[in-house]
């Protein structure tokens, strides 16, 4: 385990939405990180070090920094990235930034309660084992139809690892068939 230094509010506001306004589940998410950000503040020795990355649509994302700013964070620990459009893309970057840093912050991921699976299935690999990192989940009150289309858009391709493990496991039975092979007569 690594010693923490500092703390990163990962405000996931991904969202498919054509409208110029921020929609309820958004303002939610919004809601959520201003109120542990100001829980870092009033408990934690090292609260001022944190950072609030916007994980947002280039569109989306002054209207959710002006939001931010309206609730009282400082716009000068608000950073955006708008390159980032899935929750696996998110986490690429992130595991490129925790490995520059000898005492990485501890991380807190902002999203809707239904991105928890995907977060765990990305967060419980080993390339994410050494680093301190929580999921916050944040209410959606939209219908299922929409969670659901947006949890389809979400759910991580096969990678590299998992045709590398088929690839093992392949070999392996071809090992113990060797080994032991089945005679049906």
């Amino acid at each position: 385990m690594h010693f923490t230094d500092g703390n990163l509010i990962i405000l996931y506001a991904i969202h498919k939405n054509s409208s110029l306004k921020l929609p309820p589940h958004i303002l939610e998410r919004i809601e959520h990180c201003t109120r542990l950000y100001q829980i870092i503040l009033k408990s934690k020795p090292d609260s001022h070090k944190t950072i609030i990355l916007v994980i947002a649509e280039s569109h989306y994302s002054e209207l959710i920094k002006k939001e931010l700013i309206d609730r009282e964070i400082n716009e000068e620990i608000i950073i955006i990235d708008s390159d980032s459009k899935k929750v696996s893309h998110t986490f690429d970057s992130l595991k490129e930034l925790l490995k520059q840093k000898m005492n990485p912050p501890y991380v807190y991921f902002v999203a809707s309660v239904w991105l928890k699976d995907i977060f765990d299935s990305i967060v419980k690999t080993q390339q994410f084992k050494e680093y301190k990192i929580q999921f916050e989940g944040a209410l959606d009150h939209r219908p299922v139809m929409e969670v659901e289309h947006d949890k389809s858009l979400e759910i991580p391709k096969k990678g590299k690892e998992h045709f590398n493990q088929a690839i093992k496991n392949k070999a392996l039975d071809v090992l113990l068939n060797y080994i032991f092979p089945e005679d049906h007569k």
